[in-house]
């Protein structure tokens, strides 16, 4: 691998940790550059997993730090749900071929795209609710966990939502709970991509750098700054259509 694409990979990864650690789907800057440099997008979706593990930690740090956020109050039930779910979802990510990989990606991105350039009163009208039941509610982050251990873009954003509307909580804590979910359940995702020999470990440890010093200086940044996710927007529209191009077109 050329000595530009381990600078790419390690700005990939910079982006990916802020973005990761203001709101979710910084996960498209880490497979985007991976696929820019030659990696099939269903590898890259599998070695992204070290640098995500690395990033929520700095971040988790960071901001209980400056948040003051209570470790005591994580719920077990939602951990274990979302944990099985992303075991279920890494095992599918390792038998899913790589066309249908793209495939499955590249709708995963053109939603958030559409998210991202329509104006968010499009959405305002729709009401989305979950369950007050703690099993459907489990069932939710279950279902969530599936999709973060098969695709994990965008995976943050889900589960911030799910924390966010159904345990009530307010957006610094439901993202640090986001974080913390996300970094428990990479554990044995990771393992298990490892030991598949589903990780190139010289891009992952690349991306890594880079992750954890963007997750570090996110995290000081949203800890003073509520709005700190609206500027994100416009350079992951640009990654999205550049991974897009490549995957499709090259």
């Amino acid at each position: 691998m050329e000595w530009s694409n381990d600078i790419l990979l390690i700005i990939g990864g910079l982006l990916a940790g802020i973005v990761n650690t203001i709101s979710g789907s910084g996960t498209l800057f880490s497979m985007g550059v991976m696929t820019l440099t030659g990696i099939p997008l269903v590898m890259a979706n599998t070695t992204t997993r070290p640098g995500v593990f690395f990033q929520n930690l700095t971040g988790i740090l960071v901001l209980r730090r400056f948040n003051n956020f209570n470790a005591n109050t994580i719920q077990l039930a939602p951990v274990i749900a979302t944990v099985l779910g992303a075991m279920a979802g890494a095992w599918c990510a390792t038998v899913v071929s790589n066309a249908s990989f793209n495939l499955v990606a590249s709708v995963v991105m053109l939603g958030l795209l559409f998210t991202y350039i329509f104006p968010a009163s499009l959405f305002s009208k729709l009401k989305i609710s979950f369950p007050k039941s703690g099993v459907l509610l489990a069932f939710c982050l279950f279902l969530g966990g599936f999709y973060g251990g098969f695709i994990q873009i965008g995976v943050g954003i889900l589960i911030l939502a799910i924390l966010s509307s159904a345990y009530k909580m307010p957006y610094n804590e439901s993202n640090t709970y986001k974080l913390i979910i996300i970094l428990i359940y990479t554990v044995p995702t990771t393992l298990y991509f490892s030991f598949t020999d589903n990780i190139l470990w010289r891009p992952a440890i690349l991306l890594t750098v880079g992750q954890v010093i963007g997750a570090f200086g996110a995290a000081r940044f949203i800890s003073k700054n509520n709005k700190a996710h609206l500027w994100a927007k416009t350079i992951s529209i640009l990654m999205i259509i550049a991974t897009l191009i490549k995957v499709w077109f090259y």
